[in-house]
């Protein structure tokens, strides 16, 4: 494992800050400094305890570091690296958190001295908020982070940076620039575009009087719609290719519905909506390919106030850290039915025999705990 003494975050705002956060948590960073055109954010940055001190130029931020994290917007990155390069030691490592790759490994590879040692990187995490405000220390538990190396990227910068981002409690994930950028406009830049357009019809169509009416399926589809336009911008223009990309794909997707739906052939309407089942169902809470499998239990227990609450604590109370859960059933007057992902085998067995002898008794079978009741 690799330790740090020094590293620098350039840009204050979610994203840099909840990094910063992270690494302070973990407490393997001796010294975190910070750079960011707003001075209230810096001074913020550091009374959350995102970073130790305050760099009042791109000078002295860089000099005598480590390692470099580019936080800043997509549309700052030209006039940074410009100014950071001649300023570079050769033994500092630069990476970014940016949400497009292919044109941005081309940007530092334009302006980086070739010495320099250049990982990209991108947390697949955030929030439709932005701002120093709503960073946070947990945002980058359990997502992935995707690493693209450049071609003279070493082994040895490479394991550096992974261990960096497990530090975040993050997953890294090894791809190439090309690669991120098409799975991203896949799973992120266009379910953004789709939100963003959802949201303009209906105010096109004066539908904006319908907003009171909304119920949980309009709001879960939209939420990302309020994120940050003037970013959400740039990434649209940086990832242009493989967003128009996608586009054709949706539209070709659309028109077979809308014949299907206007020829009436109810067979045609079934399966598309079939295969979107299919497909959606597929997905589970964690990629088992890329990230360590969960140690599952699986609990029914009374659906009413609290009991959620009580399971939670009492595991946490006994050192058993819940890596994931979700709700499955909900029934009012009936039992609902909880999957908790636990880290190892270990603690599946700890926490199978803490709510045996506490206060959701069970029966226990192939793995699974189920029959429990909150007292």
């Amino acid at each position: 494992m690799y330790h740090f003494n020094e590293i620098t975050i350039i840009g204050m705002g979610l994203i840099g800050g909840s990094i910063g956060l992270a690494l302070k948590k973990s407490g393997k960073i001796k010294k975190i400094t910070g750079y960011d055109v707003s001075k209230d954010s810096l001074i913020e940055a550091r009374e959350i305890g995102a970073i130790d001190c305050i760099a009042d130029d791109l000078k002295k931020a860089v000099l005598m570091t480590e390692v470099i994290i580019i936080a800043a917007p997509l549309g700052q990155y030209e006039s940074i690296l410009k100014e950071i390069s001649p300023l570079l030691n050769a033994d500092v490592i630069v990476t970014d958190v940016g949400s497009v790759k292919g044109f941005i490994s081309s940007m530092f590879q334009k302006y980086l001295p070739k010495n320099i040692q250049f990982i990209g990187g991108h947390p697949m995490a955030g929030s439709e908020k932005d701002g120093i405000k709503a960073a946070r220390s947990s945002m980058y538990e359990n997502a992935y982070y995707f690493l693209t190396p450049s071609e003279n990227t070493t082994q040895n910068t490479i394991e550096k940076i992974k261990t960096l981002v497990t530090e975040m409690k993050a997953y890294p994930i090894i791809v190439t620039p090309q690669e991120h950028d098409k799975i991203v406009a896949m799973i992120s830049h266009i379910p953004h575009l789709t939100a963003a357009m959802l949201v303009i019809s209906l105010s096109l169509c004066d539908g904006t009087k319908y907003l009171p009416f909304a119920g949980g399926g309009f709001r879960d589809s939209t939420r990302i719609a309020s994120g940050n336009p003037e970013m959400w911008k740039d990434i649209f223009l940086y990832n242009k290719t493989e967003v128009l990309r996608s586009i054709e794909g949706l539209q070709k997707n659309l028109s077979n519905f809308k014949y299907a739906l206007y020829t009436e052939k109810e067979d045609e309407i079934l399966e598309i909506l079939g295969e979107a089942k299919r497909t959606r169902d597929k997905i589970p809470g964690r990629f088992t390919d890329y990230m360590p499998p969960l140690h599952e239990i699986v609990i029914d227990v009374e659906d009413k106030p609290g009991i959620l609450g009580n399971l939670t604590r009492i595991l946490g109370e006994n050192n058993i850290n819940i890596k994931d859960i979700e709700i499955l059933h909900a029934r009012e007057g009936e039992k609902g039915v909880v999957k908790i992902g636990l880290e190892s085998e270990d603690d599946r067995i700890k926490a199978k025999e803490i709510l045996k002898r506490g206060r959701f008794p069970f029966t226990y079978e192939r793995g699974v705990v189920n029959n429990v009741k909150g007292k």
